[in-house]
């Protein structure tokens, strides 16, 4: 009896023993277990930075190519801007039938073909524009000042007196207009008389260049009066044509004189 009590205790101390064990495996799997989800939670954190990393680099990667391109564009741009003569490129000087025109705006009135003056003084407005452009561009410096104001351009001269008087490039009247208002046609003269200067410094500097029509006293070209009422409107016309003709001539050697000094 006593042999069989002493088996029955070696059995439940195995039998405790057992559970102990199984108990702390338990609990190490329960460890181990947390160790593999915190291990998870923090490898989905890193693979989320990274992501984000990749994410932010590919932006960078784009906006660094976008930036290069946008500078090669910029750059081949301000090559071919470097190229351009703004007088010669900007302002086109042609002819419409009787008509001289710059940038599509016909210059001159006929009987037959009438042109409305807000076009005549808008395409005056580009011829003080222009010439404006030429004194900046070269050594040219005109005697009047020209105050370029689209539609509305004026001209500008100091009298002997010292009194600056600002004369019209366009005619305020509209409508029919047979005679030329005194600040409209001292305004087209000095107009002439700019040209005229713009002609004799080329002249000076290139002693082969020649205005194509002469520019004479009386404000006159090639023999025609460059005030409206002075002539017939054909007349008129046509003498607004010679002046144009003459800009281009200017302009041919102010685009030569950019190419050279640059």
């Amino acid at each position: 009896r006593a042999g069989a009590m002493t088996d029955a205790g070696v059995e439940a101390a195995e039998h405790r023993s057992l559970r102990i064990q199984l108990i702390n495996l338990k609990l190490q799997r329960a460890a181990a277990q947390r160790k593999l989800w915190k291990m998870r939670e923090l490898r989905n954190m890193w693979l989320e930075k990274y992501q984000h990393i990749q994410l932010k680099r590919s932006l960078i990667d784009e906006r660094r190519a976008s930036v290069a391109e946008t500078s090669d564009l910029s750059l081949r741009q301000l090559e071919a801007m470097s190229q351009m003569n703004v007088a010669n490129d900007c302002f086109y000087i042609w002819h419409a039938g009787p008509f001289a025109t710059i940038n599509g705006f016909r210059l001159g009135r006929l009987p037959v073909e009438s042109v409305e003056w807000p076009e005549i003084n808008a395409a005056l407005g580009q011829v003080v524009l222009l010439l404006s452009v030429v004194e900046s561009q070269t050594p040219i410096q005109f005697s009047c000042d020209l105050l370029p104001k689209g539609s509305f351009s004026q001209i500008a001269r100091v009298d002997e007196k010292h009194h600056r008087q600002v004369f019209n490039l366009f005619n305020e009247g509209g409508g029919f207009m047979f005679r030329s208002s005194p600040l409209f046609s001292k305004g087209l003269e000095c107009l002439l008389q700019t040209v005229q200067q713009a002609g004799a410094y080329i002249q000076q500097e290139d002693p082969a260049f020649r205005l194509p029509y002469a520019i004479q006293p009386q404000a006159k070209i090639a023999g025609l009066s460059i005030i409206y009422g002075a002539v017939n409107d054909e007349l008129w016309t046509r003498a607004l044509k010679y002046l144009l003709t003459d800009l281009k001539w200017i302009v041919a050697w102010t685009a030569k004189y950019s190419a050279s000094s640059t």
